[in-house]
């Protein structure tokens, strides 16, 4: 709840694309909540169907990410069905990659 006072109080009556309403906020299954990476914008919330995409976020920082490119949101919070949730683990796999250009195992 905390999260989504402060998210409230921060907008107030103005919009963002994609700004969830406070009844989407409390009623969906999933929601995120982002921090800036600039002092420019303010914080911001989504709404998923599945936690799921909150997964594919996350893969797609650690493809796409540099020092060069950082991401303009942070993930601050999920919650999934109004129980906060953490990241706990975040495993890669490698395999070699055959002369042929291929993978292999």
């Amino acid at each position: 709840m905390k999260f989504v006072e402060q998210h409230e109080r921060a907008w107030g009556t103005e919009g963002y694309k994609g700004r969830p309403t406070l009844v989407q906020l409390m009623e969906a299954k999933v929601v995120a909540f982002w921090h800036p990476t600039s002092d420019a914008m303010n914080h911001t919330a989504t709404i998923h169907k599945t936690i799921e995409e909150i997964d594919l976020y996350v893969t797609q920082l650690v493809w796409h990410s540099s020092k060069e490119r950082l991401p303009l949101l942070r993930l601050e919070a999920v919650f999934v069905e109004k129980v906060q949730m953490q990241i706990k683990t975040v495993k890669i796999i490698y395999e070699k990659i055959l002369p042929s250009g291929g993978a292999g195992q």
